[in-house]
C-alpha cells in the first residue's frame, strides 16, 4: 500500500498527487481494520488512543508478534516505505486528538489495560499490578527495562504530562478496588 509522501507543511500527501492526507485518514487507510475507526480495539487488535509516542513508534516500525490476547492477530512492521515518519505523527496527533479518560476506571483502560489486563492481574506482560500500588508514581515515572520487545520486562515512562500524578493516584484508587 502506498500512502504517498510527506509535504513539508507536515501533512501527507496523496499517492495520487491529489489534496494531503490528514491523520485520521490515514489512520483510517492504515490502521482502523485492526484498531477500529477512532482507535477503541477490536477483536483484532488494542485500542490505542493517546499513544506513547517513542514506545508506539517502535511498535509500528517493528511489529508485534502473535499474543495471547488477539490468537492469530500479528501486527506486521510499516516500514517508512509503507508510511513515513511525517505521516505516523499525523496519525499520533490524530490519536491524542480524543478527549482524556476523567476518572481512574477510564485512564486504566486507557493506558494499563493492554498490558494489564483488564483486571490489573497480570495480562500479556504477566505482572499483577494490584500489589505493587504502593510503588506506582515510581513504576510510572521511571519505566522499567530498555527493550520494546520484551513484553514482560519492559514498560514505558509515562510523563507528568501525559499523565499526572492525580491522575495515576486515580488509577492506583481504580485498581485497589478491584
Amino acid at each position: 500500500m502506498d500512502t504517498g509522501t510527506s509535504s513539508s507543511d507536515g501533512e501527507s500527501s496523496s499517492s495520487g498527487g491529489g489534496a494531503p492526507l490528514t491523520g485520521e485518514e490515514l489512520f483510517l487507510e492504515s490502521c482502523s481494520p485492526c484498531h477500529g475507526v477512532e482507535g477503541e480495539g477490536t477483536m483484532l487488535a488494542y485500542a490505542i488512543q493517546h499513544p506513547l509516542r517513542d514506545y508506539s513508534r517502535w511498535v509500528v516500525r517493528n511489529g508485534r508478534p502473535q499474543g495471547t490476547k488477539f490468537p492469530g492477530a500479528v501486527m506486521l512492521p510499516f516500514g517508512e516505505d509503507k508510511l513515513a515518519d511525517a505521516e505516523l505523527e499525523l496519525i499520533f496527533d490524530y490519536l491524542d486528538s480524543f478527549p482524556q479518560p476523567a476518572d481512574g476506571q477510564g485512564l486504566f483502560m486507557d493506558y494499563c489495560r493492554n498490558c494489564h489486563g483488564v483486571d490489573a492481574a497480570g495480562g500479556v506482560v504477566q505482572t499483577d499490578i494490584r500489589d505493587e500500588l504502593d510503588e506506582a508514581l515510581e513504576k510510572v515515572r521511571e519505566g522499567e527495562g530498555n527493550d520494546p520487545g520484551d513484553r514482560t520486562g519492559y514498560m514505558p515512562l509515562f510523563s507528568e504530562e501525559r499523565l499526572s500524578d492525580e491522575e495515576v493516584a486515580a488509577i492506583v484508587e481504580f485498581v485497589g478496588g478491584l
